[in-house]
């Protein structure tokens, strides 16, 4: 599994409507401005979850909710 993971790793990915709505949320409380775009910079081995970068804004996420760009 960590094997498929790594294959996002520098890659440019969006996440599905509900996950995007959640952060999206977070994000319009602190005042963020936010785009469904992000990059992927590494797999956390624990709990094999997605950290990606937005503009201003960091998240985890798990493989199922991002799609390749």
């Amino acid at each position: 599994m960590n094997r498929k993971l790594y294959r996002y790793v520098g890659r440019i990915v969006r996440l599905n409507k509900q996950a995007f709505r959640e952060i999206r949320q977070q994000a319009i409380r602190k005042g963020y401005a936010l785009e469904n775009c992000f990059i992927v910079s590494e797999v956390s081995r624990g709990v094999k979850k997605l950290l990606c970068y937005g503009a201003n804004i960091r998240v985890v996420v798990s493989a199922s909710d991002v799609v390749l760009v």
